[in-house]
């Protein structure tokens, strides 16, 4: 403290005693020991403050390199941003199961009835010659009369054509008679299942206009390194690891490559775009809105593509009359490697090809329309896919071409999220699977039929402002030929979207009322209720002729795979986003 402060509080302090009577040399002598004392305690004080500002400066200092440090590591690392979001999630499922007959007990009835002589094969079917025709009888008489002279091949060729000859109830007393019943129907649930997802999302600028983004995730069910217990017996499509599920099925907790591609925009400064890499289809409309996400996310998906594909798009966006954008894309959906060679496939490349029109994209109006045109071009019966039981599978041939057209129609009234949309599949079909009983694209051995199939989709978001939460109804159904492309969708038993038939479903978002602290930081709660009616089976499937479930009690429909015809599923989650 100055001299000239010390003298000013020294004569405040001496005032009164000025004003007063006249004190003794004693008494002043005291007062001047006292105030001495008092200062001498003040500037102490005042010496320790100003030491510690001086600590406090030198702290601020440090703090301040040490964020400048970090900052210029960030720019160093070319802006990395990450994000990410953990979900746990529970369900319980029940399903049943229709009676039906068995692939496999057909082949091995078939094949035992090659190897009868005929004596066996006439005293077997016997009871069945009075309800047949004399047509039908006439050339099962001539059948056993040639028998004998015909090897297993040949018998098996007259069986096969005489088999459809018969009427149901013919065919199952055939079968009978010879020790062969269909399989009995069943009802199967799973109580509780739980799974855990981890996804990291990453995103960095390279330039203005060129940004990389991609997402690491890991799905796996608790307990289990595999997805038997989601995948098998009930739908073949939920069987396979393939390159479009590989990150969307529960499988181990290996960290994988989900999306990883590179955005360039504004090329030449005009509102176009192009973009590379394993691409951003799934998730996307109006699939966001159950999944609780801020913002509509990458292509629409919907009726059409839910499928981690490679590919490219080309893109341009435009204002008027209404904001919208237009992108070409091309995708490999299988990779047939060398040709000409010994020992390897002779099959043809996988492509698609397709057009996606956001024909409104009105962000402000909250209004969303889009059109989808693709054709997955010479597909072939089974891609390149290890099943759950650990067996690598190749192409045996390819099938022909399926075609697609989907539409959606989004908008957000009185605070009300509601869409609809609507899809088209056509298939062009080229010839027979080597394998898997030689079935065809959506056909039986030998079978060339083109068939059409069609799917409508809807559903509605109410805000429930007063509970912090969003109550939501969805409906779609599914024609018999339906295809569509969605073996990445987050439905954990079965594709919602590619079930022939009917799924209603409920569901429930709460969103915690927990104060954030980063722009990407939410949790909510989400329970759902989903049920299937199916009417035809091989959902999912493109292989084999779709058959009515009420059709099963005959043999002439026997399936490779126990069919359901009614399956519930409720779920439970608990998401983290950070």
């Amino acid at each position: 403290m100055s001299k000239k402060i010390i003298a000013i509080l020294v004569a405040l302090l001496l005032f009164p005693l000025v004003v007063t009577a006249a004190p003794t040399t004693d008494d002043l002598q005291k007062k001047i020991d006292l105030l001495t004392k008092e200062l001498m305690s003040v500037k102490t004080q005042l010496d320790e403050v100003k030491k510690n500002q001086n600590q406090t400066t030198e702290s601020v200092q440090q703090v301040s390199e040490k964020v400048d440090a970090v900052s210029d590591k960030t720019k160093s690392l070319g802006n990395v941003q990450w994000s990410g979001d953990f979900r746990f999630r529970v369900d319980s499922a029940r399903a049943d199961i229709p009676a039906y007959w068995d692939a496999a007990t057909m082949q091995t009835a078939m094949g035992s009835m090659a190897s009868f002589s005929s004596q066996q094969l006439q005293a077997g079917l016997m009871p069945l010659f009075p309800s047949l025709s004399p047509q039908l009888q006439q050339q099962m008489g001539q059948m056993m009369q040639q028998w004998d002279s015909m090897n297993s091949s040949q018998r098996l060729q007259v069986l096969n054509s005489l088999f459809p000859a018969l009427n149901e109830q013919q065919r199952v007393g055939m079968l009978n008679s010879l020790g062969y019943y269909k399989n009995k129907g069943y009802d199967s649930s799973n109580d509780l299942l739980y799974t855990n997802r981890l996804r990291l999302n990453l995103g960095a600028k390279a330039t203005e206009n060129i940004e990389f983004k991609g997402r690491l995730a890991m799905y796996k069910i608790w307990g289990m390194e595999t997805a038997r217990a989601t995948a098998a017996p009930f739908f073949a499509n939920n069987g396979f690891y393939w390159d479009p599920n590989i990150t969307r099925r529960p499988n181990d907790n290996t960290l994988r490559v989900e999306m990883a591609y590179v955005n360039w925009t504004e090329i030449g400064g005009y509102p176009v775009w192009f973009s590379v890499g394993r691409r951003p289809t799934v998730d996307g409309p109006p699939e966001h809105l159950k999944l609780n996400y801020d913002k509509r996310y990458a292509t629409p998906i919907g009726l059409g593509v839910d499928w981690t594909f490679d590919g490219l798009t080309l893109g341009y966006s435009y204002q008027n009359p209404v904001p919208g954008k237009v992108r070409i894309c091309y995708g490999r959906g299988y990779e047939a490697g060398f040709d000409d060679m010994p020992g390897t496939s002779t099959l043809n490349d996988t492509d698609l090809y397709g057009v996606s029109w956001d024909i409104i994209d009105d962000k402000e109006k909250d209004m969303f329309a889009n059109v989808q045109l693709f054709r997955a071009a010479e597909i072939p019966d089974v891609m390149e896919n290890e099943n759950i039981w650990g067996l690598p599978e190749t192409a045996t041939a390819q099938l022909g071409d399926i075609y697609h057209l989907t539409g959606l129609f989004m908008h957000k009234y009185n605070n009300v999220d509601w869409f609809v949309s609507g899809g088209i599949s056509h298939t062009d079909v080229a010839g027979d699977s080597a394998a898997l009983g030689g079935v065809g694209l959506l056909n039986n051995p030998g079978e060339t039929e083109n068939h059409t199939g069609y799917a409508i989709y809807a559903g509605l978001r109410v805000p429930v402002a007063s509970l912090n939460s969003k109550f939501g109804l969805e409906y779609n159904y599914g024609s018999r030929y339906w295809i569509t492309f969605t073996p990445a969708s987050d439905d954990l038993y079965q594709a919602k979207l590619s079930t022939r038939g009917h799924v209603a479903e409920a569901y429930w978002i709460w969103d915690l009322p927990e104060t954030p602290i980063s722009k990407f930081g939410k949790a909510f709660i989400r329970a759902g209720y989903q049920y299937y009616w199916i009417n035809y089976t091989g959902s999912g499937n493109w292989l084999g002729v779709p058959t009515d479930v009420d059709d099963l009690n005959d043999p002439l429909n026997a399936q490779m795979f126990p069919t359901v015809d009614r399956m519930d599923n409720a779920y439970l989650t608990f998401e983290v986003y950070f």
